[in-house]
C-alpha cells in the first residue's frame, strides 16, 4: 500500500495537467492499494471548492462518492468518511466539519463543540453562542 498526497489525487480527479494526470493514473490504476488520509479528503474538498476549480456541492459529493467506490482506494477511516459524506448531502455545514464530528464520536466524545452556526441543532455538535 502507498499513501497519496492531495496533489496527486487532484490531478487524477480533474485531469487539468495531462502529464501529471498520466503519472497519477499509472499509480492509482496499478493495482496497488492507495491510502487516503482524512486530512487529504478535507484538502480535496477545499481545493475543488476554491477559485481554481469552483466545484459545486453536488460536484464535490459526486466526486467523493466515486472515490468511496473506487477499489484502488483505502481510507484512514472509511466509516467516518461515509458518515460525513451522508451528512454533507443533507446538511448545511462543510464536509470537514462532519468528518471532525464523526471521528470525535467514534473516538468516544459525547459531541463536538464549535462556534460554527451551520452546525447549530446538528446531532453530535454543540454550537456555542457568539
Amino acid at each position: 500500500m502507498i499513501g497519496l498526497d492531495t496533489n496527486v489525487l487532484i490531478r487524477y480527479l480533474t485531469k487539468d495537467d495531462e502529464a501529471q494526470w498520466q503519472q497519477a493514473q499509472q499509480i492509482i490504476e496499478s493495482g496497488q492499494q492507495c491510502l487516503i488520509a482524512n486530512i487529504v479528503l478535507c484538502e480535496i474538498v477545499w481545493v475543488l471548492k476554491g477559485k481554481a476549480y469552483q466545484y459545486t456541492k453536488d460536484d464535490i459529493i459526486k466526486t467523493l462518492e466515486a472515490m468511496l467506490s473506487c477499489e484502488s482506494f483505502e481510507f484512514e477511516n472509511r466509516s467516518a468518511f461515509y458518515q460525513a459524506l451522508q451528512r454533507t448531502k443533507q446538511g448545511r455545514a462543510d464536509f470537514s466539519d462532519y468528518l471532525i464530528g464523526a471521528i470525535a464520536i467514534q473516538s468516544g466524545a459525547s459531541h463536538t463543540t464549535t462556534f460554527d452556526r451551520k452546525l447549530k441543532n446538528e446531532k453530535g455538535f454543540q454550537c456555542l453562542s457568539i
